[in-house]
């Protein structure tokens, strides 16, 4: 028994290599006359090996962790590219001022010439009336600032009243003559679907809350952030691309510029959602 109290004490230095050839050879030799040292090691080393699957599983979880949150910091780093690229390429609407157009008549077109700081020109027609718009962008005020002319050409023979548009006043007759008693409204669009995002922000929230309360049992935080996050992706969306200001006089663009940059903030919610539930998992 003496013996078997001494190869106890050494087993776990014989399992790491750690004795002496004596020492060890002493362990082997007396393993081989005793069943219960042996089992001993045996059953230490079942243990040590299924200890191993929860480390692995860990492991694992830590993967799922690291990929997730580079994924999110992926998604906010796009998030705030589109911002920028918005940012710049933007139409900003230029007020009417002396020269910022000329009117040129042959015997069969009109055409309108506009100075070199537009960078587009926008137009709608009405059943009455062509409304133009010129703009420019804080790309083209930077980076291009000696761009070509441009310049819009209207046909005798289908012409309407042409009347240039402010935002801040009045339109201005460009071709025609008489009195200027319309202007375009901007569209109220998007302050529609930003009301529409934050109430359903808010409903949805109250939605969790009451389930929450009811079954007592909470909701993941990916599943929370997957049906809360579009609404309130679209509604920081709307914000961040038009501020308070949300009338638009150029929808579509607006609109595009929303719909990406909405997206890349619901992607980096629910993939920061999924790397905080790993972590705690």
């Amino acid at each position: 028994m003496k013996n078997c109290d001494i190869v106890k004490d050494l087993l776990p230095l014989y399992k790491e290599n750690l004795l002496s050839q004596e020492s060890e050879k002493y362990v082997e030799d007396h393993l081989k006359t005793c069943k219960e040292c042996e089992n001993i090691l045996k059953e230490d080393i079942k243990i040590e090996n299924k200890n191993t699957k929860p480390l692995d599983f860990v492991e694992k979880r830590i993967k799922k962790e690291t990929r997730y949150f580079t994924l999110a910091v992926l998604a906010l780093i796009g998030s705030i590219l589109i911002f920028i690229i918005s940012y710049l390429n933007t139409p900003r609407h230029i007020e009417y001022e002396k020269d910022l157009y000329k009117v040129y008549r042959s015997d069969d077109i009109y055409t309108v010439e506009f100075s070199p700081k537009v960078s587009g020109i926008d137009y709608t027609d009405t059943e009455d009336a062509t409304y133009l718009d010129a703009y420019t962008t804080k790309y083209d005020e930077i980076f291009n600032k000696n761009m070509p002319k441009k310049a819009i050409v209207f046909h005798k023979d289908k012409l309407k009243t042409v009347l240039y548009q402010n935002h801040e006043s009045m339109p201005k007759m460009v071709i025609g003559s008489g009195e200027v008693r319309q202007t375009l409204l901007p569209r109220l669009v998007f302050s529609l679907y930003a009301w529409i995002s934050i109430i359903g922000f808010f409903v949805i929230a109250f939605a969790i809350f009451l389930q929450e309360k009811l079954r007592k049992k909470s909701l993941s935080l990916p599943i929370k952030t997957l049906l809360i996050g579009g609404p309130l992706s679209l509604f920081l969306g709307i914000i961040s691309i038009k501020g308070l200001n949300t009338p638009t006089y150029y929808p579509i663009t607006d609109f595009k510029y929303i719909v990406i940059l909405s997206l890349g903030i619901y992607l980096f919610l629910i993939f920061l959602s999924l790397a905080r539930e790993q972590k705690r998992m």
